[in-house]
């Protein structure tokens, strides 16, 4: 079996999408393991170019899995982003790659076709038709229906990380039959218990960019005075070398409590989830998530990383983390003034907080590795893959 796994630049980024892609190879040699299982994907210059066995040193490195050298590899695709033409070019190179595999899965968004043997879209959230786009000219809106069309006839099933996702796909692209659409949640890691003592700490795990409101998560704790004089506050992730944005961002933390860590390793991460009491999470702060979904949070890893340790979530009541976060397990909140008020309740009530850090460790295994691994095969039972 030679299995493909398109991700978008993946050794350029670190974030969640790129998370699951990692943990889905892991799984996938659990189901399959004499198997190929290749990871493709975009390289622009040779700098960037990396041998296979580097590779998987460094997935298990950012991402806390335990890959083996031998059944993991890496190709390249070579090519350029800098125009059109260039990224029409470096398109049709991934595509024809595809054609090599017998199972390809496509992990990143957009509207790209494989051709493998079998093929399975991984949803994190739909991309929107072409046809939709603001075109004018009768023939371009044919074209682009012609698009939408290969799209969601292309794909053996298309795989949504959480209903609030699944809901968006089939309002979108009702064409694609209910049996093509099959929900797993996307698979968690179990961070790694340590005997390190829980401290006055909140932790907010999260890529250092803007659409993560992170101001707003600052200035709430600086407004609450319990919380500014009793905790501290973490925030940790993964940025671009030279961001502007981290650097505006280490300032506007200043004058509070506030620890600001960019690119820490995963060992790094897993210590802060160890030793925080609280896990704060905002995207889609000021969003109708019913208008804009694709600015919320379409599952939460992180979220069920830090409650796999009795990190307690207090999170935004919208989108992926409402089938989270459910009761006597963490908090939503809608608000700011919601958000440090339910923190300042639970910090205060020993019992209570108690409660809740055995009851989000049992509702974090419900995401595991191995509950995901077990779906993942049952479709491909269902495919006739095994």
């Amino acid at each position: 079996m030679k299995i493909g796994l398109y991700i978008k630049d993946i050794l350029y980024a670190t974030g969640g999408t790129e998370s699951y892609t990692v943990r889905m190879a892991q799984a996938l040699l659990t189901i399959y393991p004499d198997s190929d299982i290749c990871f493709v994907s975009e390289c622009y210059e040779a700098k960037s170019e990396i041998d296979s066995e580097s590779f998987v040193e460094t997935l298990n490195l950012r991402y806390g899995t335990r890959l083996p050298k031998k059944g993991i590899y890496f190709e390249w695709i070579h090519g350029s982003n800098k125009n059109k033409f260039f990224s029409v070019l470096l398109r049709k190179r991934l595509v024809n790659a595809s054609k090599l595999f017998d199972l390809f899965f496509y992990c990143s968004r957009g509207h790209y076709v494989f051709k493998a043997r079998k093929n399975i879209a991984i949803i994190h959230f739909p991309m929107e038709r072409l046809e939709s786009s603001r075109r004018t000219n009768f023939i371009s809106r044919k074209i682009m229906a012609y698009k939408d069309s290969l799209y969601a006839n292309g794909y053996d099933f298309f795989m949504p990380n959480s209903n609030f996702t699944k809901s968006f796909l089939q309002k979108w692209w009702p064409e694609i039959p209910e049996e093509k659409i099959k929900l797993i949640y996307p698979p968690v890691i179990q961070i790694s218990g340590s005997d390190c003592q829980k401290k006055n700490q909140i932790f907010i795990c999260s890529r250092l960019e803007e659409d993560k409101n992170l101001e707003s998560l600052i200035d709430a704790f600086k407004s609450s005075e319990f919380l500014s004089r009793n905790y501290t506050l973490v925030i940790a992730g993964g940025a671009d070398n030279g961001s502007i944005y981290l650097t505006e961002l280490i300032e506007y933390a200043k004058g509070g409590n506030i620890h600001i860590l960019a690119n820490e390793p995963f060992a790094g991460i897993s210590k802060l989830y160890n030793e925080s009491k609280f896990f704060w999470h905002s995207k889609g702060y000021g969003v109708d998530e019913n208008i804009e979904p694709y600015k919320c949070e379409h599952f939460g890893i992180t979220t069920v990383e830090a409650m796999s340790v009795g990190c307690i979530p207090v999170v935004i009541n919208k989108a992926g983390q409402k089938e989270i976060v459910i009761s006597d397990c963490g908090e939503k909140w809608l608000t700011l003034e919601e958000l440090t008020q339910k923190t300042e309740y639970l910090a205060k009530n020993e019992n209570l907080h108690n409660k809740y850090v055995e009851n989000c460790k049992k509702r974090a295994s419900e995401f595991y590795l191995d509950k995901f691994t077990l779906h993942i095969k049952e479709l491909l039972e269902k495919m006739m893959l095994i």
